[in-house]
């Protein structure tokens, strides 16, 4: 039995019978060999064509990422070594100056030793002049002295006695009197 029906002025046919209806869950033998064909060619073209370049790049990528983590640890161990002599020649660096500033000190201690030696010295060497200056010039102004306080005595015992006394005969007298002052 067939059924008719008109839409918009078009005629379709339903076929009403079961042996003519295809059923749309189970495809078609022609439909299965394109399918498979179509399922066949696509693998191939991913297995030989798509896939090993994909392949490659990931293995290419990931012998990049190990030799990058080699260089890394490489780089780290260096860094120690590198580190560790630096350190080395830091504490080596800081020994030595402090070795310089303890040499300095000490040069530096035995010059002002030196220069207040020296100075010390120098003041004593001043001070026994200054002393034998002092005792020349008591000396000489005692000598001079001498001979004025001869000079008043004889005129102040010329005036008391009320005659002139000589001061070549009065000089004995004068010396004995004046040394005996000074001892």
């Amino acid at each position: 039995m067939n059924v008719l029906i008109r839409i918009n002025g078009e005629a379709l046919t339903l076929a009403a019978d079961a042996a003519e209806v295809p059923n749309p869950v189970i495809p078609e033998l022609n439909h299965l060999l394109w399918a498979l064909g179509s399922f066949l060619a696509l693998w191939a073209l991913m297995k030989f064509v798509l896939l090993p370049p994909l392949l490659k790049m990931r293995a290419d990528r990931e012998e990049a990422v190990l030799s990058d983590r080699e260089a890394a640890d490489r780089a780290r161990q260096s860094l120690g070594e590198v580190q560790s002599e630096y350190d080395a020649s830091l504490a080596e660096a800081r020994a030595e100056a402090d070795s310089i500033l303890d040499q300095a000190r000490n040069e530096a201690a035995e010059h002002r030793e030196s220069v207040m030696g020296e100075a010390t010295n120098a003041a004593a060497t001043l001070r026994t002049e200054a002393a034998s200056g002092l005792d020349d010039s008591r000396a000489s102004a005692i000598a001079g002295m001498r001979g004025d306080v001869g000079d008043v005595a004889v005129t102040a015992a010329s005036a008391v006695l009320g005659k002139q006394l000589d001061r070549s005969s009065q000089q004995a007298a004068i010396d004995a009197a004046l040394s005996g002052g000074d001892a």
